[in-house]
């Protein structure tokens, strides 16, 4: 009988063991989970911002909550690309994994020997590559649709994001008349106000978003110089340009123009009708000087437009850009850049933090690698535009400050 007893005590106590174990075991797996999800989150910020102590970053935030590596049987890594899972080989995704050895309280008595729990999250960077920046909202130019407006069109911007900074209570984002937006994600700063009549978006936009700054504000714009053309034409014919500061305007009518690498500052208007133009390793500076004001861009009538922004080692500082508005120039609300019944295919990004883009009729999209805009507003008609975000030609994961990403496993 006391054997038996005995036996039942030992049985009991087992069971009570291995209940409180198991809990302490759930409850330490979730604290590493948690662990795991900050560390992953924020040496993807730190990615994302090309700082290359990502990886420190990761392995302090794990620690701040509690898992320090190499102590207490901790062990926390933290690398790109993942080696496993769904992400496994994308250099553009982060994994933490944080795993603990440890002895059980009670079950070590029945199952000598160290327990281990592991967790891990993967983070990925998801690069927002169309930036409405216009805060107010618009009522004239664009419609009343918002600043972000698209009709009878399609934007794809599947590969990443779009961000849309207005505030207004009013339409803040339009997507109407049979239109689609596709993006990794659509993030509005207002409140959810949008004209969808019979668009679609894809998947849903978030509203209530944290405004944010311009992501370009760290790039230091060029400077006027003596000019080296004044209203140069080029009708007609074949021909080469260089770089330089053209006066008066640049215009391209019925010709085809192949542009040597460089930087083409321009006062006054730029207008290309009817042409073909062809470079890479170019930056157009769009600024006042020379006698001449600000002015505006018309890609007209059928024209071709095919040129690539500089890379690292060939731009500078101004890698990635292929067009420049100077920052001076306030237009809000209209779009100074216009494209009609043409096709526009630029790997680079389009910066015009004051004005806007029209385009009409027309084929707005990458050469194959990126495109992106950083402009006051956007309205789209017909036509189609789509934008990609490889920026491995750039020995970058993003260039847009303030860029960031989503905890995706």
């Amino acid at each position: 009988m006391l054997i038996n007893y005995f036996l039942f005590l030992v049985a009991l106590l087992a069971f009570a063991g291995l209940a409180l174990d198991t809990g302490l075991m759930q409850w330490r797996a979730l604290r590493l989970q948690q662990a795991a999800d900050a560390a992953a989150q924020e040496a993807m910020y730190e990615y994302a911002r090309n700082d290359s102590n990502w990886s420190a970053a990761g392995l302090s935030l794990a620690a701040q909550n509690g898992f320090t590596n190499g102590v207490n049987g901790v062990t926390v890594t933290v690398a790109s690309p993942p080696s496993a899972g769904l992400y496994a080989g994308d250099t553009s995704a982060i994994q933490a994994t944080v795993s603990q050895s440890y002895s059980a309280l009670l079950m070590r008595f029945l199952a000598p020997g160290a327990f281990t729990v592991s967790s891990s999250a993967t983070a990925k960077v998801i690069s927002t590559c169309v930036w409405i920046m216009n805060a107010t909202g618009s009522t004239s130019t664009t419609g009343d649709y918002g600043t972000f407006h698209l009709a009878s069109t399609t934007l794809n911007a599947s590969t990443c994001g779009v961000f849309v900074n207005t505030t207004s209570a009013g339409y803040n984002l339009g997507v109407d008349y049979f239109s689609t937006l596709i993006s990794a994600r659509t993030r509005v700063v207002g409140p959810s106000s949008m004209n969808l009549s019979t668009g679609t978006v894809s998947p849903q936009a978030k509203f209530g978003a944290a405004t944010k700054n311009d992501p370009l504000a760290y790039v230091t714009a060029p400077t006027f110089s003596a000019c080296n053309h004044t209203n140069a034409t080029y009708s007609f014919n074949g021909y080469t340009i260089n770089p330089g500061t053209y006066c008066g305007g640049l215009t391209i009518n019925t010709a085809t123009v192949d542009m040597n690498p460089g930087l083409y500052i321009i006062t006054g208007n730029l207008s290309i009708s009817a042409g073909s133009v062809f470079g890479s390793g170019i930056t157009f500076y769009m600024t006042k000087g020379g006698g001449s004001g600000y002015g505006t861009v018309q890609i007209t009538n059928s024209s071709f437009f095919s040129v690539s922004a500089p890379t690292t080692s060939s731009g500078g500082a101004l890698a990635g850009i292929v067009f420049f508005e100077d920052r001076g120039y306030v237009n809000h609300n209209a779009q100074s850049i216009s494209f009609d019944n043409s096709t526009v295919k630029t790997d680079g990004i389009w910066y015009a933090l004051n004005t806007g883009i029209s385009s009409t009729s027309t084929s707005f999209r990458s050469a194959g690698s990126y495109l992106g805009v950083v402009i006051d507003n956007f309205y789209s008609y017909l036509g189609a535009t789509t934008f990609l975000a490889n920026y491995s030609s750039l020995g970058e994961v993003s260039p847009y400050h303030y860029d960031d990403g989503v905890l995706v496993q």
